[in-house]
């Protein structure tokens, strides 16, 4: 790559960057954010708000419902 490639290919991501920051979620989880809870606990008291059953862990935080499917179940019915 010859240096004007390099350098046009720099100031192309350094125009570009600002734009995709826009399109990342203000929130670390993004979606999942609403159904993730730091203790166990935390999870059964959103369970039992939904009217679900059970929860699951996911990774080191927790998430009300038996399962993923059953969490967007309840989410939706809750809406």
């Amino acid at each position: 790559m010859t240096r004007c490639h390099r350098h046009c290919s720099m100031l192309g991501a350094a125009i570009l960057a600002p734009f995709v920051l826009l399109l990342l979620p203000l929130e670390p989880a993004s979606a999942h954010m609403r159904g993730m809870y730091a203790t166990k606990a935390e999870a059964e008291k959103r369970a039992a708000e939904l009217k679900c059953k059970g929860v699951f862990a996911m990774g080191s935080l927790w998430m009300p419902c038996a399962n993923e499917r059953a969490l967007h179940d309840a989410l939706q019915k809750a809406q």
